[in-house]
C-alpha cells in the first residue's frame, strides 16, 4: 500500500510534496516504510502497556520507528512550508493505505458541499419518477466533474451526459471507470448490479445494486423508474464509502 498524508485544509500539491520528502527519509536510511512503520506499531504497543520491563522491541525494530518519526516530521515540514504557525500539523499524519478518493481530489474546493450533498442525491434517485435533468446535473457536481452546481440548460450547453434517461450512455462511463467489473441489467422491474468479479464471496462491499442486492435484501421499497436510473443509483452506491468520513 502507498504512503498516505492526512493533514486537513491541505493541497493535492502540498500533499504530494509532504509525501516525497517522506519517500526521500526511508530511501536516505535503507530502511522501507512497512518495516518502519511496524517498528513505530510495536513502540506504541509497549507504551500502552505501559513499557513493562522484558517486552521492549528490539533494537532494530526502534531504529526502524525512528526513521518513521522522521519521516512523518520532513513529511509535515514540506507539506506546511509558508504556513501560518497555530496552523502547521507536527505529527499523526503520516499512514500507510489508499489515498484519498477521486471524487474528492478532482475538485478539492467544492469537496466539502458536495461531500453533504450525496445522501441527498442518492435519495432523489431513489424517488425520481423518471428522467429529471436537473438531477443529471447535480450528480454531475456531486461526482466532482463541473466545477458548480448548475441548470437543465447549462447541461445541455455543457454537453453532460444524460444518467437518468440514457441507459447506453451510463453504461459506457460505468465500463469506463470499472474495467474489468460486470454489469447487469434487469427490464422488468428495472434494476442494476454492478459487481467485481474477484470479490470474495462474503465481501458485500465488492458488489452493490440499485434495488435488490445479490442475497435479496431491498435497499428501497420500489424498484428505480427506468434502467438508467437504475445504473446510475448502483454505481452512486458503490461511491459512498469515498463520500464518508472515516474512508480518509
Amino acid at each position: 500500500m502507498p504512503l498516505r498524508l492526512v493533514i486537513k485544509n491541505a493541497t493535492p500539491e502540498e500533499l504530494s510534496r509532504g509525501i516525497a520528502a517522506a519517500e526521500s527519509v526511508f530511501e536516505g536510511s535503507g530502511i522501507s516504510y512497512e518495516d518502519s512503520m511496524n517498528g513505530m506499531l510495536a513502540i506504541e504497543l509497549w507504551d500502552m502497556k505501559g513499557f513493562p520491563e522484558g517486552e521492549a522491541p528490539s533494537e532494530e525494530k526502534q531504529a526502524a520507528a525512528s526513521v518513521w518519526f522522521l519521516a512523518e516530521r520532513a513529511a509535515c515540514e514540506a507539506c506546511c512550508a509558508g504556513w501560518p504557525e497555530e496552523k502547521v500539523v507536527r505529527h499523526r499524519a503520516l499512514a500507510v493505505g489508499p489515498g484519498e478518493p477521486k471524487v474528492k481530489t478532482l475538485n478539492p474546493t467544492t469537496w466539502p458541499e458536495r461531500q453533504k450533498l450525496y445522501p441527498a442525491v442518492i435519495e432523489r434517485l431513489e424517488t425520481a419518477a423518471g428522467p429529471d435533468r436537473q438531477l443529471d446535473i447535480d450528480i454531475c457536481y456531486v461526482m466532482g466533474w463541473v466545477n458548480e452546481p448548475g441548470t437543465p440548460e447549462e447541461a445541455a450547453k455543457l454537453g453532460l451526459p444524460y444518467l437518468t434517461s440514457n441507459l447506453a450512455e451510463v453504461a459506457q462511463i460505468t465500463q469506463k471507470s470499472l474495467q474489468g467489473w460486470t454489469i447487469e441489467i434487469e427490464q422488468d422491474p428495472c434494476d442494476a448490479r454492478i459487481i467485481d468479479p474477484e470479490r470474495d464471496e462474503d465481501d458485500d462491499n465488492r458488489s452493490v445494486a440499485a434495488w435488490r442486492s445479490l442475497d435479496g435484501r431491498l435497499y428501497m421499497d420500489r424498484p428505480p423508474a427506468n434502467t438508467a436510473i437504475a445504473l446510475t443509483l448502483a454505481a452512486m452506491r458503490l461511491q459512498a464509502d469515498s463520500f464518508s468520513e472515516q474512508a480518509w
